[in-house]
């Protein structure tokens, strides 16, 4: 039987502690293992926000379809982008802009392809270089008020706005961060400015060698003009344990294989994050004060023997493919690493967020790396838990309107392809 209940309790807000400090410029990469890993601090079990907050609480236990009506997407892309006509290498979330063109990033050239709505290059923007309008660094891009395309190169720290013909119009240093590392836009607010995360896992790892922990970063509201205009919390990140090259030498973090990592997201000017601890994600208001609840009866998933031998069967494939691709000698204190990561007992509740156009929300199930989530749950911007959506498989996400859905298929090999699949939302809805 379903259950859904909402309900308003008195005002305290209590976000949780984070169990490493929270840094504004951090590294993560990778070495070798060394001794057993241990659990990841208590304090990660703890809720996000408190219940006796003045909160609009969602708590459902049951999906609202049933059998009925369901969600589906199409098996086939209705618009595919890629070789050979156009190699794509690197390509950040793209972007749909109002009159249906499709903008893409491609880092492997550091240029900005504007494609029409049937996939016909249309024309190209940025490239290499140090002039205005260049990149070194491409990473994230998103849009702003009037199709303006907002760019960001994380070499340089920098904004770059294109209009919507693809024409440069001006640039701005990012107030916060510096250099890239650490600093991760993360999606565009209704007035053009930027959710922005900053920190994350630090080197050198601050703990022994093997040990497990937990990172922190800080989100905020960055305007066009590079400057920060509201800090939204400090909340914990990603896992990662320890690893040394030589043993003595500095101490680097690598990322936990099906560890937890935060997600977030923006319905409008709010905020949707959740730790991955539990099914529960919060949402806060322009000025970081949480405003409401979702939570749903999902529980969170063991990892099998199976999974944990495909996961590092696959990374040291992947590993040994990428050092005979760049002709560079095999790191064995990667393949260390990878032989003996610390898996955790359960996967995270959930993966990645997507808020499509209606104002729905598109919870996906856990990450499988290196593949895109497949599952997702789905719900109404009341809280209401719909149901669950099956994605194509390779497939990833990246934005949701009415009837389509837009996102980067990757092959195993490495190729990319960005794609558009029909969404069929059932009767009714």
């Amino acid at each position: 039987m379903r259950q859904r209940v909402q309900v308003s309790v008195s005002p305290r807000v209590q976000l949780i502690p984070c169990v490493a400090p929270a840094l504004l410029v951090g590294a993560m990469f990778l070495a070798g293992c060394g001794e057993s890993p241990a659990a990841v601090p208590a304090t990660d079990a703890q809720p996000l926000v408190t219940d006796t907050t003045a909160l609009r609480i969602a708590n459902d236990t049951a999906p609202d379809w049933g059998a009925s009506a369901p969600w589906t997407i199409g098996v086939a892309p209705s618009l595919d982008i890629g070789p050979p006509t156009q190699a794509l290498l690197g390509i950040s979330a793209p972007v749909w802009l109002s009159d249906g063109r499709i903008v893409v990033s491609n880092a492997s050239r550091q240029e900005i392809l504007y494609f029409s709505p049937a996939g016909k290059l249309l024309l190209t923007a940025g490239g290499r270089g140090i002039d205005p309008g260049q990149f070194h660094g491409l990473g994230w891009i998103g849009r702003a008020p009037g199709d303006t395309i907002v760019a960001y190169d994380f070499v340089a720290n920098s904004l770059a706005l294109f209009d919507p013909k693809g024409k440069f119009v001006r640039g701005a240093k990012l107030a916060a961060g510096g250099g890239g590392a650490g600093l991760d836009p993360l999606a565009s607010y209704p007035d053009g400015s930027l959710l922005v995360r900053v920190g994350g896992a630090t080197s050198p790892f601050p703990g022994k060698p093997g040990t497990v922990m937990r990172d922190s970063a800080t989100y905020l509201r960055v305007g066009l003009d590079g400057a920060v205009v509201a800090t939204l919390g400090t909340f914990p990140q990603s896992e990662s344990f320890g690893v040394s090259h030589t043993k003595g030498g500095v101490v680097a973090p690598f990322p936990v294989p099906f560890g937890l990592v935060t997600a977030a997201a923006l319905r409008g000017d709010t905020l949707l994050l959740g730790t991955g601890t539990r099914f529960e994600i919060a949402a806060f208001g322009p000025s970081g004060a949480p405003v409401g609840l979702l939570r749903a009866a999902i529980p969170r998933s063991p990892v099998t023997p199976a999974e944990k031998e495909a996961f590092t069967t696959s990374a040291i494939t992947r590993l040994r493919t990428a050092s005979n691709m760049m002709q560079t000698a095999l790191d064995t204190t990667l393949l260390t690493a990878l032989t003996n990561a610390p898996f955790p007992a359960d996967r995270p509740a959930f993966g990645r967020l997507v808020v499509d156009a209606t104002g729905a929300l598109w919870v996906s199930g856990p990450i499988t790396p290196p593949q895109p989530p497949t599952n997702w749950n789905v719900f109404a911007p009341d809280g209401t838990w719909l149901g669950s959506v099956t994605t194509p498989e390779g497939f990833r996400v990246d934005a949701i309107g009415q009837d389509a859905m837009l996102g980067v298929w990757r092959a195993t090999h490495g190729e990319e392809r960005v794609q558009v699949y029909p969404v069929f939302r059932g009767a009714g809805s």
